[in-house]
């Protein structure tokens, strides 16, 4: 432990400052899960004296690592997830959850069982009802009520010996272990208790913590930090290459997720271990970790892949690898399994769908049962109406569209229904698009277009529709063949209060 009398700064407090810099550069826009809340600032340190303050009130004594972290590098602020809480926000945090026992030893362990873990909150359950039991007995005997007594505390059971210390979002929870043979490790636990805790891999809260910059600068995926194996793409495979570990050896392969691309190299090596592996389980998450990175090669691999229930894999290297041969193959298992799939699974069987648009058996009243889920993304249906548009017979799910353009709200949204029934003639549609053009030809964007579309460039261009409700009215436009004008010249038709009124008289839609 750091020398409390020493106030020289700690050399590991100031390389987090420069990094902490240097990640705030790179994420200037606060784009990364997280970044908005804490900014990549630190707090000014906690005080000794609030320090030992807070642990003679609670106690017990902080962990090392995390204690000269308050004291040199910051009292709470920048961190993975939602950032790492200041001792008055764990005060709180104290304070607000009953299921919090700080002081007791911690019941949880490194690698528990869903088993066990169901075991441990079911039997605090049953304490629960039978302390609530006596109590209600002694209230009811008139004895005084003792709601913060140790009688209570002892619900609290599950989370024992753990200190929050951050917020993953929603219930989930950032710890530290308090005291016993895993003291002074983080890990992650949900308040809900929906699954046993994880205890990531570090020893103690610096390399923790310090992991988190390293990988954060290095561009990997953060969304899930902690959950996967530290080191670089190349060491995960050296890391592989040693052990004879099955457990192991999935666990690595599950943390190469965490990279945004996949070497070649490395592609070609986990290939090969795919075949000499016997273990099925191993198999599919390495075939779904290179299906995941778009490994070419796979092909031979999806009925394996369909064998063991990984659907989404499947269709995946079927999507971006496969020929016309093994898609038209797939075509009817991919429709089969349509209604279940979520996602990029089925974002990519929408995919395969439109890439095989010329297909006797492809048109676009197959997916009208996809038209009718509510569990869909507003990607999902986005990459759906993009399908849509290709397909032959659109006129078989045109009512469905009616009764959408009716009720949606989102102009994005909108505009991809609009294109996905480009050329269908259906007189609900298009009188639904004289409600549609009536609504946006007065939205701002759309007069702000309409202003671009009129002025002639000096090679002889316009400027074309570039916001979402510019470029929904031309689509609008375009069903009517722009009037029969050129697209400008439409425009003005439209903005006319007159003449719109004119041309809707003379079609019938008064």
């Amino acid at each position: 432990m750091v020398d409390m009398a020493d106030a020289r700064q700690p050399a590991w407090a100031g390389r987090i400052k420069k990094q902490l810099e240097k990640a705030k550069a790179k994420d200037s826009d606060l784009e990364i899960s997280g970044a908005h809340s804490h900014k990549y600032e630190l707090r000014r340190p906690v005080s000794r004296e609030k320090m030992e303050a807070f642990e003679r009130k609670y106690g017990f004594c902080l962990p090392e690592e995390y204690r000269d972290f308050l004291l040199f590098a910051g009292d709470g602020g920048a961190g993975p997830y939602f950032g790492v809480y200041s001792l008055d926000e764990v005060e709180r945090e104290l304070g607000s959850e009953r299921s919090y026992c700080p002081q007791k030893e911690p019941v949880i362990y490194p690698e528990m069982s869903e088993e066990a873990w169901e075991e441990l909150i079911s039997s605090d359950e049953e304490g629960k009802k039978e302390r609530a039991a006596a109590f209600d007995t002694e209230r009811k005997a008139g004895a005084a009520a003792n709601p913060g007594g140790e009688d209570e505390e002892e619900g609290c059971r599950p989370y024992a010996g753990i200190l929050p210390i951050g917020s993953q979002g929603c219930t989930l929870m950032t710890g530290l272990v308090i005291s016993g043979a895993y003291q002074g490790r983080v890990v992650y636990f949900d308040l809900d208790r929906c699954g046993a805790p994880f205890f990531v891999q570090e020893e103690g809260f610096l390399g923790w913590y310090e992991r988190w910059l390293k990988e954060l600068l290095a561009g990997y995926d953060v969304d899930f930090y902690g959950m996967h194996l530290g080191g670089s793409a190349k060491e995960l495979m050296e890391r592989y290459e040693r052990t004879e570990d099955i457990k192991e050896k999935a666990v690595i392969v599950e943390s190469c997720y965490k990279f945004h691309s996949l070497p070649a190299k490395l592609k070609t090596y986990y290939k090969k271990a795919c075949r000499r592996e016997t273990d099925a389980g191993l198999c599919t998450k390495l075939i779904k970790m290179l299906a995941h990175f778009h490994t070419e090669g796979l092909a031979g691999e999806i009925d394996r892949l369909w064998e063991y229930g990984a659907y989404g894999e499947a269709i995946s290297v079927i999507t971006y690898e496969g020929t016309w041969e093994v898609k038209e193959k797939w075509l009817e298992q991919i429709f089969e399994k349509l209604p279940q799939l979520t996602g990029e699974a089925f974002q990519d069987a929408c995919y395969t769908v439109k890439a095989l648009k010329d297909h006797p058996a492809v048109e676009a009243g197959r997916l009208r049962e996809s038209l009718l889920r509510t569990d869909l993304c507003r990607n999902d249906r986005i990459v759906l109406f993009y399908c849509i548009e290709e397909l032959r017979d659109r006129e078989a799910v045109a009512d469905w569209f009616l009764a959408y353009l009716s009720k949606e709200r989102d102009v994005h949204m909108l505009l991809c229904a609009v294109r996905a029934m480009a050329g269908v003639k259906d007189e609900g549609l298009m009188r639904q698009y004289v409600t549609l053009l009536d609504q946006y030809r007065t939205h701002e964007d759309a007069k702000r277009d309409y202003e671009g579309s009129q002025k002639v460039l000096k090679n002889g261009s316009r400027f074309g529709c570039s916001r979402p409700a510019g470029q929904l009215v031309n689509n609008l436009l375009a069903a009517f063949d722009h009037f029969g004008k050129p697209w400008y010249e439409g425009w003005r038709v439209l903005m006319s209060d007159e003449s719109w009124e004119k041309w809707k008289g003379q079609q019938g839609f008064l």
